[in-house]
C-alpha cells in the first residue's frame, strides 16, 4: 500500500520527446524545490517560474518550474512539475540526483491518481477516466473518458441520494411524531418524489453514453467463403504471419485475431472459418437478435467443421464491423452470392480479393459484374500485390469512427462498473 507520507518522484512526459516533465509531490516537495531551482522560490506562493534547475553540484540547465501547493493542487499535496529541454540521459541523472540526496522514491504505476483519489481530490468514477484518457486509442474513447473525468456522474448521482435521503427523513419524522396533527410528508408527494427520482435515474441510464464499447476496442471480422484470400488479407494488414496460408478450403478453423493500428483508431482484426452454405448443427438463433439467419442450413459436416462454424458465427455477431471477401478471380460467384445473404448486419463491407490474378482489362468487366451479383460497390484488393489495401484501412478507419455513434451534447459517461 502506498505511504501517503511519502515524497514521490517521476518523469511524466513520453519517451523520445524533446521536451522532459519531472512531476514530485508530497510533503518535502518545496523543501526540494528551493534546493535545486534557481531563483529562490522562496517568494512565491504558486505558479509558473522561469529560471533553471540543477543537475547535479556541477550542471545547470534552463527549466519551468510548475508549483501547485496544498490543497489546490491534483494530488491534495504540493506538487511541482519542471519542464526541461534535455536528453534522457540529463533528465534520468536528475531523476537519480533526487533519489539520492533526498527523501523520495520513484512514483509506483498511477500513484499520482491514487493520491488524488485518497485525498479527496477525484472520485473512483474520475480516476477511472485518467487511465482511459491514457489507453485511449481514438477521438471518440478520449472525449468519453474526459467526460467521465469531467466528475458529472460524482455529481448527479449525490444530487440523487440527497434527494433520497431527504425523502427518506421526512417520512421517518412522519412515522415518529404520527401522533401529531402536522403532516411531514403526505403519500401523494412522497409518491410524487420517488417517481420523480426514478425518473432521473432511468434518464441517467437512458441517455448516458455507456461507452463499454467504445473503451473497448472494436472488433472487425474479415469473412466470406472458404479459399476466399481472407487469411492472406489479415496477414498482409497486420503484417505478420497471423494464419495459415493455404490453396485448400477450410484451411482456418480457429477464430485468429491480432491488433490493427490505423490512422484513427485501433481494432482487432480477426479471420475465422469460411462459411458455408450447408453447415449442420449450428444453434439456432432468433434472427432478430443475431447478424445472422441460419434457416435452411442443412446437410452434412464433420465435427470439426460444425465447431468451425459456430466459433465464426459467434465471433462475427459480436463484431462492429464485418469485412466480406470475394475472389474476383472465380468464374462462378453462386456460393458467394449464398452466402452473402445470410449476413443480416448492416455494417458490412465488401471487397473484391486476389485482383493480381485478373488483368487490368478485365478487372473494370468483373467488378462491375460482382457489383450488380451483389447490389454493391466492391473495393479491389490484394494482398499479394497491395493494391487497395490503403484505401481498405482508411475505409475501416472511417467506418468504426462512424459506428461509435458518440453524442457529443452534455451527459454523463458511464462504464460497465457503473
Amino acid at each position: 500500500m502506498y505511504n501517503l507520507n511519502d515524497t514521490i518522484v517521476a518523469v511524466s512526459s513520453p519517451g523520445g520527446g524533446a521536451r522532459s516533465i519531472i512531476r514530485i509531490t508530497g510533503p518535502v516537495t518545496v523543501e526540494i524545490c528551493e534546493k535545486i531551482f534557481r531563483p529562490t522560490i522562496a517568494h512565491f506562493r504558486a505558479g509558473l517560474i522561469n529560471g533553471c534547475v540543477a543537475i547535479d553540484n556541477e550542471m545547470e540547465i534552463d527549466a519551468v518550474l510548475y508549483l501547485s501547493l496544498t490543497p489546490r493542487s491534483y494530488t491534495g499535496d504540493d506538487v511541482a512539475e519542471i519542464h526541461l529541454y534535455a536528453s534522457a540521459i540529463v533528465t534520468e541523472k536528475l531523476i537519480d540526483n533526487l533519489l539520492t540526496t533526498y527523501k523520495v522514491r520513484i512514483a509506483g504505476p498511477g500513484e499520482f491518481t491514487a493520491r488524488a483519489y485518497l485525498n479527496g481530490k477525484i472520485d473512483l468514477a474520475q480516476a477511472e477516466a485518467v487511465n482511459e484518457i491514457i489507453v485511449s486509442s481514438n477521438a471518440v474513447q478520449l472525449a468519453a473518458a474526459q467526460k467521465l473525468l469531467e466528475g458529472r456522474l460524482g455529481l448527479t448521482m449525490e444530487m440523487l441520494r440527497s434527494a433520497i435521503l431527504d425523502c427518506l427523513s421526512l417520512l421517518e419524522a412522519g412515522l415518529d411524531f404520527s401522533d401529531q396533527k402536522n403532516e411531514f410528508l403526505s403519500v401523494e408527494a412522497a409518491i410524487e418524489r420517488l417517481i420523480g427520482i426514478k425518473a432521473n435515474l432511468s434518464r441517467l441510464l437512458h441517455e448516458s453514453d455507456r461507452w463499454t464499447s467504445v473503451i473497448d476496442l472494436p472488433a472487425v471480422g474479415i469473412t466470406g467463403i472458404p479459399n476466399a484470400g481472407k487469411s492472406s488479407l489479415l496477414n498482409k494488414l497486420l503484417g505478420t504471419e497471423r494464419s495459415i496460408v493455404s490453396h485448400e478450403r477450410k484451411t482456418t478453423r480457429d477464430v485468429l485475431a491480432g491488433e490493427l493500428a490505423l490512422r484513427y483508431c485501433r481494432c482487432v482484426l480477426f479471420d475465422c472459418a469460411g462459411l458455408l452454405t450447408q453447415p449442420e448443427g449450428l444453434p439456432a438463433v432468433p434472427s432478430n437478435d443475431s447478424l445472422f439467419s441460419i434457416a435452411g442450413y442443412s446437410g452434412q459436416a464433420g465435427i470439426l467443421d460444425r465447431l468451425a462454424q459456430q466459433a465464426a458465427f459467434e465471433a462475427l455477431r459480436n463484431s462492429t464491423l464485418v469485412i466480406f471477401c470475394v475472389d474476383i478471380s472465380k468464374e462462378d460467384w453462386t456460393e458467394d452470392i449464398t452466402v452473402r445473404r445470410l449476413i443480416e448486419t448492416k455494417n458490412i463491407m465488401l471487397i473484391a480479393t486476389k485482383c493480381d490474378l485478373v488483368s487490368k482489362d478485365n478487372m473494370a468487366v468483373r467488378l462491375h459484374k460482382l457489383g450488380e451479383l451483389f447490389s454493391a460497390k466492391l473495393l479491389p484488393t490484394s494482398a499479394k500485390t497491395g493494391i487497395g489495401l490503403e484505401r481498405l484501412r482508411d475505409t475501416i478507419d472511417k467506418k468504426l469512427i462512424e459506428n461509435y455513434e458518440f453524442s457529443q451534447v452534455s451527459g454523463v459517461a458511464l462504464t460497465a462498473r457503473h
